[in-house]
């Protein structure tokens, strides 16, 4: 789902709490869910991906670039925040799902984006989309 390289140590395996543990990791692909591995920016630059969550953990993540039509189900943390970037004629779309039982290090359940942080949209017709799994709103807040 992404170019970022595993070699570069930009993807780490988690430990049971669902921590980054600093073993490089291969990339996630569609449909995973993934803990962010570090302090630098990856990008999404598969067409139509679909991250069912992402952990910002303890890291200092610099940011998301999307690149291409991506679909997320959750973004937590544990304690920062993943500021976004959606490039001009692409769309990053926050569809609820609950993603990830706690079995998988971490828990993230439906409608939590208490890690996403600052949204940009880079340009024309950059395109945020919320999907909320249930009825409830869904608050985003700076």
């Amino acid at each position: 789902a992404f170019s970022n390289d595993a070699a570069a140590n930009n993807w780490n395996q988690i430990t049971a709490r669902g921590e980054a543990d600093g073993n490089p990791a291969g990339g996630p692909q569609n449909n995973w869910a993934f803990t962010y591995g570090g302090d630098y920016t990856i990008t999404a630059d598969v067409v139509n991906c679909i991250i069912k969550a992402i952990n910002v953990a303890n890291t200092n993540p610099v940011g998301l670039n999307i690149a291409q039509n991506t679909v997320v189900g959750s973004i937590i943390t544990g304690g920062n925040l993943l500021p976004v970037t959606i490039t001009a004629g692409k769309s990053l779309t926050l569809n609820g799902n609950n993603a990830v039982a706690a079995n998988h290090g971490f828990n993230a359940p439906a409608d939590n984006y208490t890690g996403l942080g600052n949204i940009t949209l880079g340009g024309v017709n950059a395109e945020l989309i919320i999907q909320s799994a249930t009825p409830a709103n869904i608050t985003l807040a700076g």
